[in-house]
């Protein structure tokens, strides 16, 4: 990969020359690098994708509740991801290209804001309830019993115990966005770098 940017960097350098000869065949090259890159940045972001939905598995499992809602999400969001996969591999111009940049930031964009939404909405709306599981598991893991032998309706949180859960919700959100600024952040970093390189061939091309 290092050697592809190396690459298309000199080829950026050698941009200006007066050929055109030499002009019209950088253009498709660079084109030809933004093409492989936005494949391979894509098929990266099906990669992350379902390792995710593969550990909400695996923390619904554990919580005991199978995490339906968010399935259907990531399903929709994994379909178009791979339509779109497959469509930058057959496009045969920047500015099909480009379109498909775009409509692939707004699927990362829209499921990042949903997904971010479900969890805060589910928080608040469960937040009795959770704060309940969360003494439940303490005293479960206190008494070293097997999981889920307490049963968390018997608890009784008082306003200490909200707060410190809440302050730990804060916390685990704070550390999901973190996950999800590192990797699909980081996707969509690499997408609109790959996008500007293609409006710079559309303006040379003007």
């Amino acid at each position: 990969m290092q050697n592809k940017m190396d690459e298309l960097e000199f080829l950026k350098t050698d941009w200006n020359k007066e050929s055109d000869e030499f002009k019209e065949y950088s253009e498709k090259e660079i084109y030809t690098m933004i093409k492989r890159k936005s494949v391979s940045v894509t098929r990266v972001l099906c990669v992350i994708g379902i390792i995710e939905i593969f550990l909400w598995a695996i923390y619904g499992y554990i919580d005991g509740q199978f995490p339906v809602l968010r399935i259907a999400l990531f399903t929709v969001f994994f379909v178009l991801i791979l339509c779109f996969y497959f469509k930058i591999k057959i496009e045969k111009n920047s500015i099909s290209l480009m379109k498909s940049i775009l409509n692939i930031k707004r699927v990362i964009l829209g499921y990042a804001g949903i997904s971010f939404l479900l969890i805060i909405i589910d928080n608040i709306y469960n937040f009795n309830h959770y704060t309940k599981d969360f003494m439940a598991g303490l005293n479960d893991g206190y008494n070293q019993n097997n999981p889920h032998t307490t049963n968390p309706q018997l608890m009784n949180p008082q306003l200490v115990t909200y707060v410190i859960f809440a302050i730990l919700l804060l916390v685990f959100i704070y550390f999901l966005y973190l996950i999800y600024k590192s990797t699909y952040g980081r996707i969509l970093f690499h997408l609109r770098k790959n996008y500007k390189e293609l409006s710079e061939i559309e303006e040379k091309a003007i």
